[in-house]
């Protein structure tokens, strides 16, 4: 039954693809490739009619329902199958106004995932964000999830684009061996479009991301509102790329980052009950993303200058590297100046034990079997001033300790990760 539903979606998106030949851009990455997917989305949406990936479908089943415009998959309800083949047929059939862009996210959770993905959809523009041990359970090696995501370029003709994030060592490797068109965007190396002077910074009362995008010589400063870290400004650049191959200045990317809107879940800055703040990074966690948002929580003495407060849930699909990668976490913030660590998940037990091990103040250091303890501990210490981050895998579900100390708990349907009522129930 799947089989056959998963043919007829891909032969129906065909169709559409080719009755209305939209510019696809399709983004990959083991991280960062939901806030490039938003970025892109968001500086694009200003100049042209386009549709983004809706949370994430991003496999055989959902990047085809993006491609009909279908917000809900109608699960087992046959009916509810059959009224998407007839819908998507009108189109076939009725030209409507379809999008002149579609951003799609391409998620790889097993070899071969991308190829299929790529085999049906004509690709424009390729982004490729950033290898890392992400999904390693299902592939093995780092190197065969690279192998997998490198084929986002594979059908891009020679006047398409590749976008690829400079600053990835294994990335950058591509830049001489594409046959189209390469658009580099990076950090730390010699890229075609930069970001230099970064700062958190506060603007008028907002506190966020500050720096300096430089392309083809010319230099806009840009601030990114709510947005932490280095993850949000190498999405932001992803996004720079794309808008600049479609003809956008660099001055009207400035003026959009001001209403930019950073991915629910993607260290985003959010206030606390008490007047303390939290780094919502609750959409997944892997240990290189855990690492980032661990130096960010460090990095914020000037503008926050309470305790810092790391509360961590398990990493999934990390296979039999597990347990060495949640003893590596807590050997590392042994080594950061962080004042109170909490876990919580069987795996992250291993964090909890390995911090202590390697001198974290077992006083400071706390594991917790249920999150309604977790959260009532929580609202008992925290006070105004403190940054407390918040992470873990989407199973671990560490958006409900957010919506626990939030604020505005009632706004968390707008501000939270998976609060649709599929995941609610």
């Amino acid at each position: 039954m799947k089989q056959t539903l998963i043919k007829i979606l891909r032969i129906l998106s065909q169709l559409v693809l080719k009755r209305y030949k939209p510019e696809v851009i399709a983004i990959t990455g083991s991280v960062g490739k939901t806030s490039s997917k938003e970025a892109i989305f968001q500086i694009l949406k200003n100049k042209f009619n386009v549709r983004k990936t809706r949370g994430n479908q991003n496999n055989e089943i959902g990047v085809p329902l993006t491609i009909l415009n279908i917000k809900d998959t109608p699960g087992k309800n046959i009916f509810g199958w059959l009224k998407i083949f007839l819908k998507a047929l009108g189109m076939i059939i009725i030209k409507i106004k379809y999008p002149d862009k579609l951003v799609l996210e391409f998620g790889a959770d097993h070899a071969g995932d991308i190829d299929y993905l790529v085999n049906f959809i004509p690709v424009n523009i390729g982004v490729l964000t950033k290898v890392s041990k992400v999904h390693i359970q299902y592939f093995k090696t780092e190197k065969s999830i690279f192998n997998e995501k490198r084929k986002i370029f594979k059908n891009i003709s020679a006047q398409g684009y590749a976008v690829i994030n400079n600053d990835d060592k294994r990335v950058r490797t591509l830049k001489e061996q594409l046959n189209c068109q390469v658009l580099t965007y990076g950090i730390e190396n010699n890229s075609d479009v930069y970001a230099t002077a970064l700062q958190i910074v506060e603007k008028n009362g907002v506190i966020g991301m500050n720096f300096k995008v430089i392309y083809q010589g010319n230099t806009v400063p840009v601030f990114l509102p709510e947005s932490l870290g280095l993850p949000q400004v190498y999405a932001f650049l992803s996004g720079v790329a794309v808008a600049v191959i479609n003809g956008i200045n660099l001055v009207e990317i400035s003026d959009y980052a001001q209403g930019y809107i950073p991915p629910r879940g993607r260290t985003k800055l959010l206030e606390g009950i008490n007047g303390f703040y939290i780094i919502d990074d609750t959409y997944n966690s892997s240990p290189e993303a855990l690492k980032i948002s661990i130096d960010l929580l460090n990095s914020m003495r000037d503008i926050i200058l309470g305790r810092r407060i790391a509360v961590l849930g398990d990493m999934l699909e990390l296979g039999r590297e597990t347990i060495p990668e949640h003893k590596k976490i807590g050997k590392y913030i042994a080594k950061r100046n962080i004042d109170k660590l909490l876990t919580i998940g069987s795996k992250s037990k291993n964090i909890y034990r390995a911090a202590e091990k390697y001198g974290f103040n077992p006083n400071n250091n706390i594991y917790f079997k249920e999150q309604k303890e977790l959260i009532i501990y929580l609202k008992s210490i925290l006070r105004a001033g403190d940054l407390v981050l918040i992470k873990g895998s989407q199973e671990a579900r560490m958006e409900r300790v957010v919506r626990g100390i939030m604020r505005n708990p009632d706004n968390a349907q707008d501000l939270l990760v998976r609060q649709t009522k599929e995941w609610t129930d």
